[in-house]
């Protein structure tokens, strides 16, 4: 596990792996991001572009390979200036032009709720594609599906952590710390306490298919 130098006192480890980091605390959350900061981590935040260009002319100064225009949906913007554009897309832009960039390791600020749910998927499915690391620290609990590890932290430090489906079933520990589960997974324990399902789900499509067969 890798340290995070400066914390010490919180017991904060990072490993070499995506990961999501839900907090009930936002002091604890400004910590750590910002000693990531110092470790020269791609930290991105919900900072807005304030630019009167066009998008396809921010993209350019942004270094963005145009090729990734349809992969990521945003011909219909190009044209258009970035400053007028709706806030959860220029969230969205700064993203995709930072992590298709050399950085390796990206650490998410709590910005990916912003978003809705195709802008999500075509930067997760990016970031796995191309085998990138990643630290997503949200206040959302139904993004901590996004990733194979979660850490619960608060201001005393870590909760739990572990692989997010085990960390999921200490349900009593997480309602403690103020979250609740994802809505798949709470509405299959639901569903299984019923014995109407067997096992507990992490997609509710998933859950959905299955009911219906």
């Amino acid at each position: 596990m890798q340290k995070i130098f400066g914390i010490e006192k919180y017991n904060f480890y990072l490993s070499n792996i995506t990961t999501s980091i839900i907090y009930n605390d936002e002091f604890i959350k400004n910590k750590i991001v910002n000693e990531l900061k110092k470790e020269l981590y791609l930290v991105i935040d919900t900072k807005t572009i304030n630019a009167n260009i066009t998008v396809k002319e921010y993209l350019k100064l942004a270094k963005f390979n145009l090729k990734f225009i349809p992969y990521f949906d945003i011909e219909k913007y190009l044209s258009t200036k970035i400053n007028s554009i709706s806030f959860e897309n220029q969230i969205y832009l700064k993203i995709i032009s930072l992590i298709t960039g050399k950085n390796k390791t990206i650490v998410f600020d709590d910005v990916l709720t912003f978003l809705n749910p195709s802008q999500k998927a075509l930067i997760i499915k990016y970031l796995k594609d191309n085998d990138l690391i990643y630290f997503n620290f949200t206040s959302d609990i139904e993004e901590v599906l996004y990733t194979k590890y979660l850490i619960v932290a608060s201001k005393d430090g870590v909760i739990i952590e572990g692989k997010t489906k085990s960390v999921l079933n200490e349900e009593k520990i997480l309602k403690r710390s103020g979250f609740a589960l994802p809505f798949s997974v709470d509405l299959s324990h639901q569903l299984k306490d019923y014995g109407l399902i067997d096992k507990e789900y992490y997609s509710i499509d998933k859950l959905v298919n299955d009911l219906w067969q």
